[in-house]
């Protein structure tokens, strides 16, 4: 069966540096994860000012460079069976349509999500990021992002086969549940959850003991 996998979460929670490490070695040995806004950065980088001399044009030919690359990529994977990869936000119902897309050609879905305390530790992240030459959020798309990703997540992980949840907040990242086609297969002690677990995802808290 073939697999589509999926890194999402926080911005700044390590999608990029730490999400390939979760994944399977046969995965991340064999695929190359899908990360838009590296391309996007290097699509814009690209564009302004040796093609456009627009700020804004360059960033609205490289989100449609970004689009278009997704969209064949996976259409492709889908269409020849291949397993899939990619990372990126879940922030509203839209961006399910890809794991549903695959759910239903008969892909194992694999999730990994990982959050952070609140949104100023995420403004932080990017902000170091920002210094050492990364791309820069705004801070509305910031807190847009945080609590998106995790109210879609809670009305949409019933779908997911594998997902696992960490806690990328401290040095030593926390595993705070594993669970298997929306049922919880180990997680921490309810009382051991951080609060923007338990806030945001209620029905996903609702069956950890």
């Amino acid at each position: 069966m073939p697999s589509l996998y999926i890194i999402t979460g926080s911005n700044g929670a390590g999608k990029s540096t730490v999400g390939p490490d979760y994944l399977p070695d046969h995965i991340r040995n064999n695929y190359i994860v899908f990360d838009g806004d590296l391309l996007f950065v290097t699509k814009q980088r690209e564009l302004f000012p040796h093609v456009t001399r627009s700020p804004k044009e360059a960033r609205k030919l490289a989100f449609e460079y970004v689009v278009e690359t997704f969209e064949r990529l996976s259409a492709d994977a889908l269409a020849d069976g291949n397993t899939f990869v990619y990372e990126g936000h879940f922030t509203n119902d839209a961006t399910w349509d890809t794991p549903r897309r695959f759910r239903a050609a008969g892909y194992d879905i694999n999730l990994l999500f990982f959050g952070l305390a609140d949104p100023d530790l995420s403004q932080l992240r990017v902000t170091d990021r920002v210094m050492e030459g990364g791309h820069f959020v705004d801070r509305l798309t910031i807190e847009d992002n945080f609590r998106g990703n995790l109210e879609m997540l809670n009305l949409n992980f019933r779908i997911i086969d594998h997902l696992t949840i960490v806690d990328t907040s401290e040095i030593k990242h926390v595993t705070l549940a594993t669970l298997n086609s929306g049922k919880i297969v180990s997680a921490l002690p309810s009382l051991s959850l951080p609060g923007w677990f338990t806030r945001y995802m209620p029905d996903i808290a609702e069956l950890i003991v």
